[in-house]
């Protein structure tokens, strides 16, 4: 059982969905997971964080994070139901961490190094595409969500836009791990971004993308932010600024073709 997106993605991948009696709750929404509709129907079953609910299932492991309340995980393992608390990863090499963290949990190990391998392969791939973009060339990129600014230093955001060779607005600011901050959306004049990655998973009622991105286009005080003169508001979907799996790679090229159309067309 995996209570986590990050989780749910690297379970989809590395075992046969029988083994999984259920994902978490965000499996099949598809702005903030991978894991697709069919995906999440091949399970057959989300769960909440609820430990009554979880208990009653009877999992043989449960596979959760620090983003999962200590008390639920207390609550399972004084149950007698094995948690495996897998990482948060800050950077790529974090993912790749947490790929054979969860591959040695379900007694994958050669699957969970095929998928590492495949994640750099992937990313080598990507890298000498995008070769041509020196660091002179690179453009600064700032993602948004509804409550502020993304990508600050030390993050895993930030690894993926660096990745990309795009320049993270937010990386001269730093925030300790853990802390659930944003930076005021009042810095933009000051980064003046070349490209804004505009939120897309609703988390609440009126969170809605095309209001969000007029606000934006029509505030005075952003009148003279290149990426608003230029009309470059490009909305960017969550699963991407929060991944936490091998879809990391996804993430990275997702980025790199939202800042450099141009060296995706016509191949």
């Amino acid at each position: 059982m995996s209570l986590t997106y990050g989780t749910d993605e690297i379970l989809m991948d590395m075992v046969d969905p029988k083994r999984i009696v259920a994902l978490s709750k965000y499996a099949g929404d598809t702005d903030i997971t991978f894991v697709t509709p069919e995906m999440r129907d091949q399970v057959g079953r989300t769960i909440d964080l609820e430990p009554e609910s979880i208990i009653s299932l009877n999992p043989d492991l449960v596979i959760a994070s620090i983003s999962v309340p200590a008390q639920t995980v207390k609550l399972l393992s004084d149950s007698g139901i094995p948690v495996y608390m897998s990482c948060i990863a800050y950077d790529y090499e974090g993912i790749e961490t947490k790929v054979r963290g969860v591959a040695k949990a379900v007694h994958e190990e050669d699957k969970g190094e095929q998928m590492v391998q495949t994640m750099n392969d992937r990313l080598a791939a990507l890298d000498d595409k995008l070769s041509g973009i020196t660091t002179d060339k690179e453009r600064v990129a700032l993602g948004l969500s509804w409550r502020g600014i993304l990508g600050k230093k030390g993050t895993l955001f930030c690894d993926v836009l660096e990745r990309a060779h795009v320049k993270d607005g937010a990386s001269v600011y730093t925030v300790p791990k853990g802390a659930d901050a944003y930076l005021s959306n009042e810095l933009l004049p000051k980064i003046n971004p070349d490209v804004i990655l505009l939120p897309v998973w609703r988390v609440k009622d009126g969170d809605d993308q095309e209001k969000f991105a007029h606000d934006l286009a029509s505030n005075p005080a952003f009148q003279d932010v290149k990426a608003v003169k230029e009309g470059h508001l490009i909305p960017f979907p969550e699963k991407y600024k929060y991944v936490m799996s091998h879809h990391v790679v996804d993430a990275i090229e997702a980025a790199a073709k939202a800042v450099y159309p141009e060296v995706f067309e016509n191949r």
